[in-house]
């Protein structure tokens, strides 16, 4: 890998990764409409026939119900999920440790996923640019424990030194004894978390929580 560029050169690479971190978002948000909520919306189409079916039999057509209830919760819940992380990045008058902290709390699943928030040292004024990109990094990491390594548990922690500031998002997911190749395959893989670390010049690391994926950002300040 090159590591001086000229002007056009440059350009071109950052328009290629930009390009694929976006096309990776649009194959991720599609995959979760297909599989989350179109199939959930397929099945109550099902249900209608057997309700049509069912109109003589009182005890079937209250147990659909119910059935369509649980189901419809759950759209809902694939709804607000996708909602979620197209909101905007920051509120006007938020600082990031307010930002994330809300994230944190409108990403809880509740009864089946819970998020930790905690925030040590003095906040320091970062640019808007950056700040948007950290939201985003810790959304992603968020979302990708809940979705990938079925966590109960995630922890984000900021941590604001002198020079830097320090963000871990640790969960508890369920591949922690195969947690050495799943950190190789995340080092190889061109996704939109190095992307966004490069774009601000922060760096990157997975290591081995106490109980599954811990990723650290560093970013001088």
């Amino acid at each position: 890998m090159a590591l001086f560029y000229s002007n056009t050169e440059l350009e071109k690479v950052v328009a290629k990764r930009t390009t694929e971190a976006c096309e990776q978002i649009i194959a991720e948000m599609g995959a979760e409409l297909h599989d989350d909520l179109i199939q959930k919306l397929s099945i109550f189409r099902l249900y209608i026939d057997k309700i049509e079916r069912s109109a003589c039999d009182p005890a079937e057509v209250e147990m659909l119900a119910l059935k369509m209830r649980s189901d419809f919760e759950q759209v809902i819940g694939v709804v607000k999920n996708i909602s979620r992380r197209l909101l905007p990045a920051k509120m006007e008058g938020d600082t990031l440790v307010n930002t994330i902290e809300m994230l944190c709390q409108n990403m809880e699943h509740p009864g089946t996923g819970h998020v930790h928030f905690s925030n040590k040292g003095e906040p320091r004024q970062i640019p808007e640019n950056i700040e948007r990109n950290l939201f985003r990094i810790v959304q992603e990491l968020i979302h990708n424990a809940f979705k990938h390594s079925a966590a109960w548990h995630v922890w984000v922690r900021l941590q604001w030194d002198s020079s830097k500031i320090t963000i871990e998002v640790e969960d508890d997911g369920s591949g922690f004894s195969k947690i050495d190749e799943f950190i190789k395959r995340l080092k190889s893989k061109n996704n939109t978390l190095k992307v966004r670390s490069a774009t601000i010049g922060a760096s990157l690391h997975y290591l081995q929580g106490k109980k599954g994926l811990l990723a650290r950002f560093e970013l001088d300040i």
